[in-house]
């Protein structure tokens, strides 16, 4: 409706109900269309349907009174957060007893439920026009008890009914409103919209002024079935009421106080956001909010990957490089996982619940702060979780505030650019390539095992002239057991499945790393003067792998490491034994290098094929190729780079399998 000035006191009737207001606003925060649930709430509230309806520009060509659902569509959603915020204040400003808007809202409901049930007993076209009649029959102020009041109501409905007048349809509401008070012998020759309010009307307040009997013979229906009628629209006006008067009864000033900041509150996320904002974006926009606002700190971004359902650290700033974390949803019950299985925001006070997970409490310690925060960011499809840490107070707080930080979760996914799967290849391409690309290999794996057979027949033969030089033997034996490794791999491409037939075997993994120490040092980085350090734990277990698989992602990370170090520095490769967040028993390999920090850009695609930045020859796929090898194998490998300093960790599990190494002799 267009805004006047309001007078020092709005009449109930032309009050948006609080209970409605309070919900719509905590709905449209930060929101740019109607919400379907938004929609049918207004078409519960005569203030916010009559501004619909004066507001809506009519459709092409429309000439009748148009329903709920179509009155709604198009509406300026911004114009309807003004009126909302507006109303609002004017509740703050004068309040009023909630018990009498109650009761203006039972007699609305009420009429426009019975108007409505008429007109469909009397095969009316629009049982949509006599909904809206009811509803909005009885906007202005209710008349003091024990006034004359045919003379006060005839004034009031003449008002409404001028008002109704300018709405751009051709309909009779505005008839119906202005003769609703009027004499029963003045109603039974009128039309039938008028009569069906009317009636309605008179039923619903309890008119003394004329029969049950009468009403029905006026609309031609028995007075047994209008019985029926009104107790079935009594009994869905309280539906309505109970559902949305619940939890608003009592309270109310601070009710609409709550639902006017938590409004404005997502509002000011919202405008945080551009069409260009990616998810990232999106997301640190949210961490920096929930910190200016709530006072919370330290965020990480978890991505989920649904695949292997699994929740992996993103970073969301470029000097604050994400933790090595990766956490299952599925098994975890830290806040992280829970809020992305239920799609809802967690909150854990680790030193206040004896069962909160090791994670949990870690994150909790690092922060220096008393509890975590996860929030999903989005909800049928999640696309991550963010964490942020808190003291006991605001965390608190934020309990009372789940519908607010799910709706800012939601806001966040709403963001990202939506991904199209419309440039994917057909089935039928795929198999042809993939059969193409088979034939290749036979011809590349043929081409290739000759010279390695060639050479693997010489590095024998030096191996019996050399004779017993041991140092110079161990370096043969390391050469050819590598060359055997290629050999597998090529084969390999010419299988289906590369895992068919691969058996897993105990693996001595110190001396191990120790041989790939002695290939990688020997290779194309060794002239830069790059030395490797090992630091072995020597009571390491020795868990049962896939021997090849493992050697060949241990290798492609340390090689990785030699050709990313600067010239006559140290590759540092650790491992120790550690328990992880699931209180797992795992062993650790850490690879590190010195020299600068990966770029910010890069940290996204880090594990994916990309055109490598080193320069020459280099493919790009060693680090495609440790993740895909990584799944094969169930280990988790993750990677943080800062100032001068990269490290790559691998965390292999140690399961029953797993045997312990021989004790010294």
């Amino acid at each position: 409706m267009p805004e006047a000035a309001e007078s020092s006191v709005t009449p109930i009737a032309d009050r948006v109900q609080p209970a409605l207001l309070v919900h719509l606003l905590e709905l449209l925060g930060g929101e740019g269309a109607l919400p379907q649930e938004c929609a049918d709430l207004i078409g519960l509230d005569p203030v916010l349907m009559l501004w619909a309806l004066e507001t809506r520009t009519p459709d092409a060509g429309q000439s009748a009174l148009p329903g709920i659902e179509q009155a709604l569509r198009g509406i300026d959603v911004q114009g309807l957060k003004t009126l909302l915020v507006r109303r609002a204040l004017g509740w703050l400003a004068h309040p009023v007893n909630v018990g009498e808007a109650e009761q203006s809202w039972r007699r609305s409901l009420r009429c426009a439920f019975l108007c409505e049930a008429l007109a469909r007993e009397q095969g009316h076209p629009y049982p949509q026009e006599a909904y809206l009649a009811g509803l909005l029959h009885n906007l202005g102020p209710s008349p003091p008890a024990g006034w004359d009041l045919d003379q006060v109501l005839q004034e009031q409905d003449e008002a409404l009914a001028r008002r109704l007048a300018t709405l751009p349809y051709r309909s009779l509401l505005a008839e119906a409103v202005r003769y609703q008070h009027w004499p029963y012998a003045a109603i039974r020759d009128a039309a039938g919209l008028v009569q069906l309010l009317w009636a309605a009307r008179a039923l619903t307040e309890q008119d003394i002024r004329v029969g049950e009997a009468d009403i029905a013979a006026m609309l031609g229906i028995t007075p047994e079935r209008l019985k029926v009628l009104q107790t079935e629209a009594i009994g869905r006006a309280e539906t309505v009421l109970q559902r949305h008067l619940g939890r608003i009864r009592e309270r109310l000033p601070e009710r609409i106080d709550q639902a006017l900041v938590r409004h404005l509150l997502l509002e000011d996320y919202s405008a945080r956001l551009t069409p260009q904002t990616d998810i990232t974006g999106a997301v640190l926009a949210l961490g920096a909010h929930l910190h200016e606002v709530h006072g919370l700190s330290h965020p990480i971004y978890l991505a989920y990957v649904a695949p292997e359902d699994r929740l992996y650290a993103r970073p969301l700033q470029t000097h604050a490089p994400p933790p090595l974390l990766s956490i299952p949803v599925k098994e975890s019950g830290n806040a992280a996982a829970r809020a992305c299985r239920q799609r809802w925001p967690q909150i854990t006070l680790p030193a206040q619940e004896p069962d909160a997970s090791l994670l949990d409490a870690q994150l909790t310690r690092l922060a220096g702060r008393d509890g975590v925060l996860a929030i999903p960011i989005g909800s049928a499809d999640p696309a991550g979780v963010l964490l942020m840490c808190g003291h006991g107070r605001q965390l608190a707080e934020l309990r009372k505030e789940e519908n607010y930080l799910s709706r800012l979760g939601r806001l966040a996914a709403m963001a990202a650019p939506a991904t199209s799967s419309a440039s994917a290849p057909a089935p039928a391409t795929i198999l042809s390539a993939r059969l193409s690309c088979q034939a290749r290999f036979r011809q590349l794996a043929h081409e290739i095992n000759n010279p390695l057979g060639i050479i693997s027949n010489y590095l024998g033969l030096m191996r019996v002239r050399l004779g017993q030089d041991p140092a110079m033997d161990d370096e043969l034996r390391v050469i050819q057991e590598e060359l055997g490794r290629i050999a597998r791999i090529v084969q390999s491409l010419l299988i289906e499945r590369i895992d068919t037939g691969e058996l897993s075997e105990v693996i001595d993994l110190n001396a191990t790393l120790a041989d790939l120490a002695k290939v990688a040092g020997a290779g194309t980085a060794a002239h830069k003067g790059v030395r490797i350090e090992l630091r072995l734990d020597e009571d390491l277990p020795r868990p049962r792998l896939q021997a090849d698989k493992l050697r060949q992602l241990l290798l492609n990370l340390l090689l990785n490491a030699m050709e990313a170090a600067p010239e006559h520095s140290t590759v540092t490769v650790e491992t120790s034994r550690v328990i992880d967040h699931l209180q797992q028993r795992r062993i650790e390999v850490l690879i590190s290098n010195t020299g600068p920090q990966i770029a910010p850009e890069l940290w996204s695609h880090l594990f994916e094929p990309v055109k490598s930045a080193k320069g020459g020859d280099h493919a790009g796929l060693g680090l495609a190729i440790v993740r895909d090898l990584a799944a094969q194998l169930d280990l988790a490998v993750a990677c943080r780079s800062h100032r001068d300093q990269t490290t790559f960790q691998i965390l292999i599990p140690v399961g029953e399998a797993a045997e312990r190494p021989p004790a010294p002799s």
